[in-house]
C-alpha cells in the first residue's frame, strides 16, 4: 500500500491486509464501545465484504485512494442496508435502500464504513438520549464526549477509526473534536451535499469530517465537496486547490475579543493565544477585529434552528412523549415562535454576513474559540468557567453558530490541554469556499506543534487502554 496521499492512511499503509485492518478497527471499536458508548450498530457483513474487495484491488493494482481505510458514521446518515434511527425509537428500523451521498463517494474512494455511531436524538436533543444514552469522552468518561456528533468524536478520538463523518447545525462537528481533541470541519454551506441526511436545518444544516489533523481533513474534503444533482443548496463550486505553501506567510489572521472571548475559560483563552502565536512567528499578520452583533448569535441562531426542527418534527407529535424531553422542549420553543420573529431572524443573518465581510476585507480568516470550556461534566452537562459552573447551552455555540448562520466554513483546531487534562481548541473561519486558506493555517500549526497527535490515556479504561493508546499517531 504505496499511495501518496496525507496522514490519514499512515496506519493502513506497509502492505496491510484490508480484511485484518478492517477487523482490527472493529474489535476496537467494541472494545470503547463498553467504556465509552460509542455505537448503535457494528457493521461486521458489510464492512467485511468491502474488504474482500479492498483486497481483491491491492492485490490486482487498481486501488483506490482510501482503498480499506475504515471510518464511522453519525446515525443521522443513511449507509445501505442498515437503519438510520437518528437516536430515537420513534424512528422505523427498516434498513436505508441507499446510502447518504456521502457515504457513496468516500465508499467509491475504497473507504469502508464499519459503524453507525451514537448522536443526540435527531442531533438536536439533549446529551443524554433516552434510547441509547449518552457518549463518554475518551479523554475522561466523566465528561460528554460532545454533541450531537458525539459517538463519531469518541470513536476517532479512541483511535478505533481514522475519521468519521458527522452534521453540524451550531457546532455539532465542532464541538465535540474541540472536547475531544480532534480536527473538525464545518464547510462552507452547500459545499457538501446533505442527500440522505435526516433534515433538521436547511438554513443551518452542513456535513462535515472529524479527523486528527488538518491535512486529513483537506484530503477527505476533496472528496466530499461538490454537487449532487439533488440537494438544492449543492450547487457548482469553484475549484479546491490546496495550498502547497508550508508557511503562514501572507495571511492575516484576525482575533476577534469582545463577547467572544468573555465567559471563556483561561486554559481556553491560553490556547488561543498559544496559536496566535505559532502563526504570527510562522509569518502570518495577526489583526484585531470586531463583530458588533456577536451577543445576539447565539439566541437567534437557536430561534431559527428550533422553527426549522418543528417544522420537521411535527408529523410525529403524537409520539413526542417518546421523545427525549429536550427535544420537545426546543420543538415547543419553535412551533411558539412567531413567524415575524423567525422572519427578523432570517434578516438578522445578512446582517451578520456583511459584518463577517467586513472583516474579511482586512483578514484572511478569523481565529476565535471554538467553545469557551472544556469538555462538560456528566451526568447534567455543565460546563466550568475559571472555577465558575454554567449550564452548557449557556455557552457552547458561542461561536460556532456564526458559521451557521453566515454559511462561512469553520474548522476546529486542538491548541492544547487544559489544567484538568482535557483538550482545548480554537476555531479558524474562512469566507465561504475559503476552506483552503483555513486548512492552510491549521496544516501549519499542526507542523509546528503536536497537540493533534497526543493520545487520550483512557483514564479508568485499563480492558481497552492498550489496543487503543498504542495505535501510531496520524
Amino acid at each position: 500500500m504505496n499511495l501518496d496521499v496525507h496522514g490519514l492512511l499512515e496506519e493502513y499503509r506497509g502492505g496491510a491486509d484490508p480484511r485484518d485492518v478492517v477487523a482490527g478497527s472493529l474489535a476496537r471499536l467494541k472494545e470503547v464501545h463498553e467504556v465509552l458508548n460509542t455505537t448503535i450498530a457494528f457493521l461486521d457483513e458489510r464492512a467485511g465484504a468491502a474488504a474482500e474487495e479492498s483486497a481483491r484491488r491491492w492485490a490486482d493494482g487498481t486501488a483506490r485512494p482510501l482503498e480499506g481505510v475504515p471510518f464511522a458514521v453519525k446515525d443521522v446518515i443513511d449507509v445501505e442496508g442498515v437503519p438510520t434511527t437518528g437516536g430515537s425509537w420513534v424512528s422505523s428500523d427498516e434498513p436505508a435502500t441507499r446510502s447518504a451521498e456521502v457515504v457513496r463517494r468516500l465508499e467509491a474512494a475504497g473507504a469502508i464504513a464499519v459503524s453507525k455511531d451514537t448522536t443526540t436524538e435527531f442531533a438536536v436533543g439533549g446529551p443524554n438520549p433516552p434510547r441509547f444514552g449518552t457518549t463518554r469522552n475518551p479523554w475522561d468518561p466523566q465528561r460528554w464526549a460532545g454533541g450531537s456528533s458525539m459517538g463519531t468524536a469518541a470513536s476517532v478520538a479512541a483511535r478505533a477509526v481514522p475519521f468519521g463523518l458527522g452534521t453540524d447545525v451550531g457546532g455539532s462537528v465542532r464541538l465535540p473534536s474541540a472536547w475531544c481533541g480532534l480536527t473538525g470541519l464545518k464547510p462552507t454551506s452547500g459545499a457538501i451535499p446533505r442527500t440522505g441526511v435526516i433534515p433538521l436545518s436547511w438554513t443551518a444544516e452542513t456535513v462535515g469530517p472529524l479527523c486528527r489533523s488538518a491535512r486529513d481533513v483537506e484530503l477527505l474534503f476533496g472528496l466530499l465537496r461538490g454537487p449532487d444533482g439533488v440537494d438544492p443548496r449543492a450547487t457548482a463550486l469553484p475549484p479546491f486547490t490546496p495550498s502547497p505553501v508550508s508557511d503562514a506567510s501572507g495571511l492575516r489572521v484576525a482575533v476577534v475579543g469582545g463577547y467572544l472571548t468573555e465567559m471563556c475559560d483561561g486554559a481556553v483563552r491560553s490556547g488561543l493565544d498559544a496559536m496566535t502565536g505559532v502563526l504570527a512567528d510562522a509569518g502570518a499578520e495577526i489583526v484585531a477585529a470586531d463583530i458588533p452583533s456577536a451577543a445576539e448569535v447565539l439566541a437567534i441562531g437557536y430561534r431559527i434552528v428550533w422553527v426549522e426542527a418543528a417544522s420537521v418534527h411535527r408529523v410525529n407529535a403524537a409520539r413526542w412523549s417518546e421523545y427525549d424531553p429536550v427535544l420537545v422542549s426546543r420543538i415547543s420553543q419553535g412551533i411558539a415562535t412567531p413567524a415575524v420573529d423567525y422572519l427578523l431572524a432570517q434578516q438578522f443573518r445578512v446582517r451578520l454576513q456583511r459584518e463577517l465581510d467586513d472583516v474579511f476585507a482586512g483578514a484572511d480568516l478569523i481565529l476565535v474559540p471554538t467553545c469557551p470550556s472544556t469538555a462538560p461534566r456528566l451526568p447534567d452537562a455543565t460546563v466550568v468557567v475559571d472555577g465558575e459552573e454554567f449550564p452548557l447551552y449557556a455557552a457552547q455555540s458561542r461561536s460556532t453558530m456564526l458559521g451557521n448562520l453566515t454559511g462561512a466554513p469553520g474548522l476546529a483546531v486542538p491548541t492544547g490541554f487544559a489544567p484538568d487534562g482535557l483538550p482545548t481548541s480554537a476555531q479558524l473561519m474562512a469566507p465561504p469556499h475559503g476552506e483552503a486558506v483555513a486548512l492552510r493555517a491549521a496544516r501549519v500549526f499542526q507542523a509546528l506543534t503536536a497537540h493533534h497527535l497526543a493520545v487520550p490515556s483512557l483514564v479508568e479504561m485499563s480492558d481497552v487502554s492498550s489496543p487503543v493508546s498504542g495505535a501510531t499517531p496520524d
